[in-house]
């Protein structure tokens, strides 16, 4: 129950102290008979080792869940059994995380700038490459499981000799199937390394590097037809600065450097050459929704601030207080020419997160971007839908429940790529959190309309989640 002191949605950064398998779930509405798959989501849903509670959102214990849609939904929640878990589970906090601070003497810290001791804590997104499901985190240290028990089943293991860094949760797979992602290392000497994984294998080739002075925090990418576009935001670290001593968590010690300005790395996917690198004037982003080309531009969808402010609300002390982080990020969209001229940008959609487009539309011209409308303080009521042709928005809201990503998932029988005319084909799912009757839920809406066609709630409530994928079956 909501007080002055602890809001409803306090409930979404509670711990989990149930995990279920397979349960047939009540369905009020209905959900399309064509829907036919699996939904997995991830996130942290344990907030504390032992007596010592977490800090900080992004450290929470990665919980997968899963909704199964066959002949009716069911429902799934397990946690990953990782290193992290288990030394929770002792009352340890024995690798840093976003901004954990283990007690760490000066040979651990080196260990761990070097990311040879990072954590396993995948609790961001789940991605399938090579035929296995993998947990990740901007840790290097990924995590394999089942996709029907969601049974952990150990470290996901590349094949190849790549060095080990900070990386992002959020690959991106090419129209030939092949898997793009990068890695940021600090030592011997600071660089991005691009990569791209052949289909059907786990096998991480360099595309490029670029060396950097001070690198920057990166949480996602752009991938077009023709360029890997990294957005080097000014919110950078010092390598010698995460040697020195201290109980400074990773994340403090970066530093806002605006005179830098952001730089749009644009590499070029076959010769790995930095076809432009301009600056604009600085912003802070966590999530690219998509690039493509346009003539002689490369276009790419965010949402950004002008400063990275919104981290602080993202400590958990901010979150279960009234009023919570409030707000969302513009949705821009940056067009940035490759032959020198001045990047420019427009914005689409104010106080949105975590957004989504048509996962078929990637590496192309999207109409449509699904978010999260967090507009309002307090975490997000309702999903906004945003044509990025018109500047129409359509948004859902639910006054007593609190929703998560949209996750676009389109009809079986639309062509691939999808007509321009059919983008929106399809239904969102959305996991929500309804305090009010102490549990979750997942829905299924209308992509086309935004109205809700079915809800299938959960025997408990759900910790507010990051981000989740559609499997449908023999895919």
């Amino acid at each position: 129950m909501a007080t002055d002191d602890a809001p409803d949605y306090a409930l979404g950064y509670e711990s989990v102290g149930t995990e279920h398998s397979g349960v047939y779930l009540p369905v009020a509405g209905s959900f399309p008979g064509w829907l036919s798959g699996t939904f997995v989501r991830n996130g942290p849903g344990k907030f504390e080792a032992g007596g010592t509670a977490f800090e900080h959102w992004f450290d929470g214990l990665a919980m997968l869940r899963r909704f199964g849609f066959d002949d009716g939904v069911t429902y799934a929640n397990r946690f990953l059994r990782t290193e992290a878990y288990r030394e929770a589970a002792a009352g340890r906090v024995d690798a840093a995380g976003f901004a954990a601070t283990p007690d760490r003497g000066p040979l651990d810290r080196i260990r761990d700038a070097l990311s040879l001791s990072p954590t396993d804590n995948a609790n961001a997104d789940v991605v399938r490459i090579d035929g296995r499901y993998v947990a990740l985190t901007e840790s290097p240290r990924a995590v394999a499981f089942d996709p029907d028990t969601l049974a952990t089943r150990g470290r996901f293991e590349w094949a190849d000799d790549l060095p080990v860094g900070h990386t992002t949760p959020h690959l991106r797979r090419d129209r030939e199937g092949g898997v793009w992602g990068y890695l940021t290392t600090f030592f011997p000497r600071a660089a991005y390394r691009l990569f791209r994984v052949p289909p059907g294998t786990r096998r991480r080739e360099p595309v490029a590097t670029v060396p950097v002075d001070e690198p920057a925090y990166m949480h996602s990418f752009g991938l077009t037809a023709r360029y890997a576009v990294l957005v080097e935001q000014p919110y950078v670290v010092a390598p010698w600065r995460l040697l020195t001593p201290g109980d400074e968590p990773f994340v403090r010690r970066y530093e806002w450097k605006p005179q830098r300005r952001t730089r749009f790395l644009v590499v070029d996917r076959a010769s790995g050459e930095l076809a432009a690198e301009p600056r604009v004037p600085p912003f802070f982003t966590f999530h690219v929704v998509n690039a493509f080309e346009d003539g002689g531009d490369v276009v790419l969808d965010c949402v950004a601030w002008d400063t990275p402010s919104v981290l602080n609300g993202t400590f958990l002390d901010r979150l279960r207080s009234p009023g919570g982080s409030g707000g969302g990020g513009e949705l821009r969209r940056y067009r940035v020419p490759l032959d020198g001229r001045s990047p420019e940008y427009e914005v689409l959609a104010e106080g949105v997160a975590l957004p989504r487009c048509d996962g078929a539309r990637e590496a192309r011209r999207h109409r449509y971007v699904y978010a999260q409308d967090a507009a309002a303080s307090g975490p997000p009521r309702g999903i906004v839908k945003v044509d990025a042709e018109t500047g129409e928005e359509r948004t859902w809201r639910d006054p007593d429940a609190y929703a998560s990503e949209p996750v676009f998932v389109p009809r079986p029988d639309r062509a691939d790529p999808p007509d321009p005319a059919a983008e929106d084909d399809g239904v969102l799912l959305v996991e929500l959190l309804v305090p009010g009757e102490d549990r979750a839920a997942v829905a299924a809406l209308d992509a086309e309309t935004m109205e809700e066609l079915g809800r299938a709630p959960t025997p408990d409530p759900i910790p507010f989640g990051f981000h989740g994928q559609f499997y449908r079956d023999g895919a």
